[in-house]
């Protein structure tokens, strides 16, 4: 399962919250398990899904999907039990007494027959199901940013009694403890995205553009069912920091900086890191030595407990020690699970937070399950720059790398 429940509950406990309304299609997949395609296509607030957990767990959840991602759910399925949909139903004939000959139609035919319950839209939805179970009054974390104002204006209007505080925090922070599932899922996006980096590493060469071995790196993460989200490819003086593939050819001496993000089944990869066209120069060499030290020392601090700050301030002081005594660098990393960052975002120096569920600042100690991307990019302008990037498992005692475990300056 995705979802996280005993950390939920810990946290419903600790403010007190009768339940979690998840909106926005990253929380509505994490805590159902389904995600359909108009709401990741469309916008959150456009096509509403909604996601209820209680936490009574006599109190049975509840999915509520639009018309138009009734047969991604029937496809998927999920954990809940209670699944409705809403709205006009889809141009679809269906004989009395069908039953469906798969799970996916039995699926269907839950939703769109004629005895199944429906409301004509995503208020009234949502309002049957908390009436239907008695909630009338108590707190309720509703994911704020995928909500109508419209439709939370109703809903506060139909269930007064009902206090529904901005949440959409509380579940990131939920989710930065990742479950078992959660873990494969990023692992076999990493497996695939390093398919994909060897891919185009095999297409470099000299007078190919920087666009031309994009393509590989696109129709590699294609094949393995994944869904690229960005490629940041620059040789010579582009690759002093990221910017996006162009029509330039690549010429004997380059050097080339790379940064890749993807998706596999809803969860995020993301690889980075560097090579040149020949031997690389002695600054280049400096430069590539200087972060691999500074990455190591970054991992030497990763365990249960460390905060963000101090594995940017070890990463950072060990690149300077190594050869950049003025290394620049404002982070050297972010979280990484079904948004390519997350809760707290980068490893960083903190930065003041203000929100109901959050600490003062976003120096929030890591959980073991916590997933990381961990980087130390160093560039100088005109000139080009360096890169490595790597996805790592907090564990109580230490790190566990999830992609590839050593990285090398790729030489064509």
């Amino acid at each position: 399962m995705l979802f996280n429940r005993e950390r939920a509950l810990g946290f419903m406990a600790k403010y007190d919250l009768d339940a979690l309304l998840a909106t926005t299609r990253h929380n509505v997949l994490y805590l159902s398990g389904s995600q359909g395609w108009a709401q990741y296509t469309y916008g959150d607030a456009t096509t509403e899904t909604f996601a209820l957990f209680f936490r009574d767990g006599g109190v049975a959840p509840a999915l509520i999907v639009s018309r138009q991602d009734e047969t991604y759910y029937s496809a998927t399925g999920s954990w809940i039990e209670d699944v409705r949909g809403y709205g006009l139903r889809s141009a679809l004939d269906i004989e009395p007494g069908e039953q469906g000959a798969t799970d996916e139609e039995r699926n269907l035919l839950s939703l769109v027959t004629d005895d199944a319950p429906r409301e004509a839209n995503s208020t009234d939805a949502l309002v049957r199901v908390l009436r239907e179970r008695g909630i009338s009054k108590g707190k309720i974390a509703i994911d704020n940013e995928g909500i109508r104002p419209a439709t939370r204006t109703s809903l506060e209007a139909a269930l007064p009694g009902i206090s529904f505080q901005d949440g959409a925090n509380l579940f990131r922070l939920i989710r930065l403890q990742k479950t078992p599932e959660e873990i494969e899922r990023i692992r076999a996006a990493a497996t695939l995205n390093e398919e994909a980096l060897s891919a185009f590493h095999a297409e470099l060469a000299v007078g190919k553009t920087e666009r031309e071995i994009a393509s590989h790196y696109y129709r590699t993460v294609a094949a393995g069912g994944g869904k690229w989200s960005w490629f940041h490819l620059g040789g010579g003086r582009r690759s002093a920091s990221i910017f996006p593939p162009s029509d330039r050819p690549f010429q004997t001496g380059d050097g080339f900086f790379f940064d890749a993000g993807m998706r596999l089944e809803h969860y995020c990869g993301d690889v980075g890191c560097c090579g040149s066209f020949g031997e690389p120069t002695a600054e280049r060499k400096t430069r590539w030595d200087a972060i691999q030290v500074g990455l190591a020392e970054a991992f030497e601090t990763i365990k249960a407990g460390v905060k963000p700050s101090e594995i940017f301030r070890a990463a950072v002081a060990g690149a300077k020690k190594a050869g950049l005594p003025n290394y620049n660098g404002a982070f050297c990393g972010h979280t990484i699970g079904i948004e390519a960052r997350e809760l707290p975002y980068t490893l960083s120096e903190p930065i003041p937070l203000n929100d109901p569920f959050l600490p003062e600042t976003s120096d929030i100690p890591f959980p073991a399950g916590a997933v990381l991307s961990v980087e130390l990019p160093s560039g100088k302008f005109g000139e080009g720059g360096v890169h490595a990037e790597y996805t790592v498992l907090v564990t109580e005692t230490g790190m566990a790398h999830l992609g590839a475990a050593k990285r090398e300056h790729f030489v064509v």
